[in-house]
């Protein structure tokens, strides 16, 4: 669907897309047309960032009608990668359903990291994370065509491409500007509700099957991503919603009150350092971008250690998939493990606890069939800020409604599975 340029858009029915686990080996990733000519891309779907990218060996413009240059460049890294290239705008197509027009997307000519058999990553987070450098002035001024596309600025690896890019805005003062996220602009183009939801069985990629095609079929390496709605696909969920409150617009940070092991007694989770409380806003934040659980190390070693209290076979248990990657399912027995309750700050100022069960913070079949990996870990950043993934949301239905409350909320409720 599609609205004139001052039409005011009708509201938009909610689009359930499928989404797959199989092409990063963890991180959901769905199907979208790129283009004018419909380039499929599968884009990681990522609460973790904000701009779409996409890689140039998937699409790099050449012969797109629709698509307009722009004098913008990105520049996005991060622990173990990024990428980096142009903006420019084309028109992106969702689900065979909805068409945006003139959406700004940059071009990764040079990309390193986790993208597995992925062509790119559509970010989920809020406007605030989405800028990009302004060369027209330093263009212009070198005689160069105002536009970035086709790349000007060479090749290489990415700590090259981030360090000459890096240089060449100091020295150029190139200023930044907000770029519009994707989410946003479908929002206001082709009226769709400002909300997604998740619903997902994995994290990590069921390797049971054998062969790739069974295990691309596999129920469990597959999912459903609702753009623009949420509540009303009552066949992803049974039982009520639980809502956690999202404490800045920028990434989906929540206030992590707790951490429980079995019937232990609560390890209480503490505010960011001082000198990190500008920057963090909070101890946790809600990323669909992070296949494990990585927690703040207070409280993973918290964790472990209840762990241990309850069985000290546990402990071994987890001492060894560290040490190996993996264990043999079969020496696990995970009725006897423990569920891991995870208490937030409600909307109301209340405490939502919410749980996850063993089976989703031990993923069995991966990272061979038979094996399992133990899904918790210590902090990603030296920040020690707890970065909760997949196998949180696993265990529910998850709805990002952006338009609920100060900031937003997510909606937990207990996760149906799909038949399969």
């Amino acid at each position: 669907m599609t609205t004139a340029d001052n039409a005011q858009p009708a509201p938009a029915a909610a689009l359930r897309m499928p989404i797959t686990n199989i092409h990063q080996g963890g991180i959901y990733s769905a199907q979208i047309a790129i283009g004018g000519k419909g380039v499929v891309a599968n884009l990681l779907l990522d609460t973790g960032s904000t701009p779409l990218a996409v890689a140039s060996a998937t699409y790099d413009g050449s012969g797109d009608t629709a698509l307009a240059t722009t004098t913008l460049a990105q520049l996005t890294t991060y622990a173990g990668g990024g990428w980096a290239g142009p903006v420019v705008t084309t028109d992106l197509g969702f689900g065979g359903a909805v068409v945006l027009k003139s959406a700004p997307i940059a071009i990764a000519v040079v990309h390193q990291g986790a993208l597995g058999t992925a062509n790119g990553v559509l970010g989920l987070a809020y406007a605030g994370l989405n800028t990009a450098y302004d060369f027209a002035e330093y263009l212009t001024g070198n005689g160069a065509p105002a536009a970035t596309h086709p790349w000007p600025f060479g090749a290489g690896s990415l700590s090259h491409m981030a360090a000459s890019l890096t240089k060449l805005v100091q020295a150029h003062a190139v200023p930044q500007q907000p770029v519009t996220p994707v989410f946003n602009l479908l929002q206001a183009e082709v009226g769709a509700a400002n909300k997604f939801a998740f619903h997902t069985l994995r994290s990590s990629v069921s390797l049971r099957g054998g062969d790739p095609a069974a295990i691309a079929a596999d129920p469990l390496n597959n999912g459903v991503f609702v753009l623009g709605g949420g509540e009303e696909q009552a066949d992803l969920y049974d039982g009520d919603f639980a809502d956690v409150a999202v404490l800045h617009d920028l990434f989906y940070n929540v206030g992590l009150v707790s951490v429980r092991v079995g019937a232990l007694s609560p390890m209480p989770a503490t505010a960011p350092p001082a000198q990190d409380q500008e920057t963090l806003v909070s101890n946790a934040v809600v990323d669909t971008g992070n296949p494990s659980l990585a927690l703040a190390a207070d409280l993973y070693q918290a964790v472990l250690a209840g762990l241990k209290q309850l069985n000290p076979a546990f402990a071994q248990a987890v001492q060894e998939a560290e040490a190996n990657q993996s264990v043999a399912a079969n020496t696990l027995n995970l009725a006897a493990w423990p569920e891991i309750g995870f208490t937030f700050t409600g909307v109301d100022g209340e405490n939502v606890e919410l749980t996850v069960a063993p089976q989703t913070y031990w993923q069995v079949d991966f990272p061979a069939a038979g094996q399992a990996a133990f899904k918790i870990g210590g902090p990603l950043t030296a920040a020690n800020q707890s970065n909760l993934g997949l196998p949180l949301l696993n265990n529910y239905y998850t709805v990002f409604d952006r338009s609920q409350g100060a900031q937003g909320v997510i909606s937990f409720a207990p996760i149906k599975p799909l038949a399969e």
